[in-house]
């Protein structure tokens, strides 16, 4: 992600994932620049020569690596990678990283990413070694919308998604997508339906669960407010997209309601707005404005609320809303983008006519606040959808996800099922190659023979067992010499067993005729070449038979044949056998 954050959500989804993933076991890393909230958190002295500094971040809780990096002036509000592709295979290789998910858009670390592990399939393609590497991307897609962005701008986002983001879903393995209606706007441009993942930001539900044992009344204290207000929050950046003024003026409709208080909270993304906001909630008797607050007050603050108010003009998905429902707190939402499919009207919350609507914005919260048993229902339905999107939920299922394509990538899907439960580590598979009903696997380590279809067994041999390969030619003389000895046989017979064979044969001819009259001679001629027959089936069995092939030779191993069609196998066995023998001189002469 191209920067971290506090109270942003691309940032927060990003660094949310670090810290699961890491739950379940995995190193995982924040690759990101020195910026925090657009301001510069690490000294370029700090970054040093290999371009980056891996950092375990106190207030994050997570291991980052701060790489190189600047903010430009076009396009606006982005920050990107100084020469990403060279220090993201340092990286690589530092840190034995096998999956990379890129966040967000209109910036060069989706495009680098994509270029980096495209030439690492180009390398391996061409017969060059790579460890198995996933790619994934999640956009967080926002439509460049004329309501938001200036035509410079917008036009701009277009000619990005059509190029550059083209590219990426093309080359990721898996696209992470926000809300059905952003896989529905990737599958317009290509993306195959099996690449997608829906990931919805995600609940962080170890927060919840670890300040589970704060004291709610705290907070309300702090607010000077009664057990019994009814609050109405806003959780969020200050900024226009967010449209926080319009919720100031739902405040104002209601502020002779002194049951129902407003709390704006969040950190702002525009500083001039921000004063703006804080100067106006001063004004009005029912509002507070927090500023930014940390992850206890956040969960202090949903545990208070009695409604949860969103008038967004734009809104990819919004993860607050998401975390309000999972406690049971209707959701007052403008409707606008993914809030339309996240927040159901009339099941989970209501959905107002748009950012605008101030005046259906305060009559919802006001509805609400004067009939419990609406909100009790709406309270019911938002926790349990909502428990439908927690991160330890999701991110369990993109794992299993990710493990699937490692297995592809790394070629472990061509073994058997019953071969890959008994590997303690998961092993690369170099290259596969299969003829008839035999199949050959070779790993850094070990080579699999697999042979059959209906009864299927598969031998699994280490390098270092194998002494020798010898090529050979394969005949079935007996074969041969068997049905030359039959037909000999029945040809001698009319001179051997007169009366036997004549008597046979008649007896034979006789019968047959008496049911086909007409087929006499035909029978006759047949049984007088019946000699022939045993010859030619045996000669043809030799023929089938007849082969080129290998033979793998060990101390404490039966030879293992494989026919002349593996070749390459045999040539890349070889190939690993030297380096095998290799590292062997080299161990022998550094331990004398």
């Amino acid at each position: 992600m191209y920067q971290t954050s506090k109270s942003k959500g691309q940032e927060l989804v990003a660094q949310r994932m670090v810290s699961y993933f890491r739950r379940l076991g995995h190193e995982a890393f924040l690759i990101t620049s020195v910026y925090h909230d657009e301001k510069e958190v690490v000294a370029g002295d700090l970054i040093g020569e290999k371009g980056y500094v891996q950092i375990d971040d106190v207030e994050l809780k997570i291991p980052i690596i701060r790489v190189a990096s600047f903010t430009t002036q076009w396009p606006p509000r982005r920050i990107v990678f100084k020469d990403q592709v060279q220090i993201l295979e340092r990286i690589v290789d530092e840190f034995k990283l096998n999956v990379l998910i890129t966040h967000s858009t209109l910036w060069n670390g989706p495009e680098e990413v994509a270029k980096f592990v495209e030439w690492r399939r180009n390398i391996k393609s061409l017969g060059g070694f790579q460890y198995p590497l996933v790619f994934c991307h999640m956009s967080h897609y926002q439509e460049p919308s004329p309501r938001r962005y200036s035509i410079i701008e917008r036009s701009f986002r277009m000619a990005w998604n059509k190029l550059s983001l083209g590219v990426i879903l093309r080359v990721a393995n898996l696209i992470l997508v926000v809300t059905p209606f952003e896989e529905e706007a990737k599958a317009k441009m290509g993306v195959r339906k099996e690449k997608f993942i829906l990931f919805p930001g995600g609940i962080d539900d170890y927060t919840f669960m670890s300040l589970a044992t704060s004291n709610p009344d705290e907070l309300l204290q702090r607010l000077k407010l009664r057990h019994d207000t009814k609050i109405v929050t806003y959780v969020g950046t200050i900024e226009e997209r967010k449209n926080p003024k319009a919720i100031l003026e739902a405040a104002d409709r209601l502020r002779d309601r002194t049951d129902i208080h407003f709390v704006i909270a969040g950190g702002g993304g525009d500083s001039e707005l921000a004063e703006q906001v804080r100067r106006r909630a001063e004004e009005l008797p029912n509002v507070t404005y927090l500023g930014e607050i940390n992850d206890k007050e956040k969960v202090q603050l949903i545990e208070i609320s009695y409604l949860n108010i969103l008038l967004s003009r734009l809104e990819a998905l919004g993860i607050t809303q998401l975390e309000f429902m999972f406690r049971g707190v209707p959701v007052v939402t403008s409707g606008v983008g993914g809030q339309s499919w996240i927040v159901r009207n009339g099941q989970d919350g209501v959905q107002v006519d748009g950012p605008d609507d101030v005046e259906g914005a305060a009559t919802a919260i006001v509805e609400l606040a004067d009939d419990p048993a609406k909100w009790q229902k709406l309270s019911a339905n938002a926790k349990e959808r909502a428990s439908e999107f927690t991160l330890t939920k999701l991110v369990q299922e993109l794992d299993e996800a990710i493990t699937k394509e490692l297995e592809r990538e790394s070629g472990q899907s061509n073994l058997p099922p019953e071969v890959k439960s008994t590997l303690g580590e998961p092993e690369t598979i170099l290259r596969t190659w299969s003829h008839g009903t035999r199949k050959v696997a070779v790993t850094d380590r070990r080579f699999f023979i697999q042979q059959g279809k209906l009864s299927r067994s598969t031998f699994e041999i280490p390098y270092s067992a194998i002494k020798s390969i010898e090529h050979v030619r394969r005949y079935a003389w007996k074969t041969l010499l068997i049905g030359g000895a039959l037909s000999f046989l029945i040809f001698i017979q009319h001179f051997v067993f007169p009366i036997i064979s004549r008597t046979l044969t008649s007896r034979i001819v006789l019968l047959t005729t008496s049911v086909l009259p007409e087929i006499k001679i035909e029978l006759l001629r047949f049984f007088t070449d019946l000699w022939l027959l045993p010859i030619t089936i045996t000669f043809l069995i030799f023929l089938v038979q007849a082969r080129k092939g290998y033979a793998l030779h060990g101390a404490s191993i039966k030879p293992i044949l494989l026919p002349a069609s593996f070749k390459e196998a045999i040539e890349y066995i070889r190939k690993m056998l030297d380096e095998v023998h290799q590292n062997q001189n080299l161990n022998a002469k550094s331990s004398d």
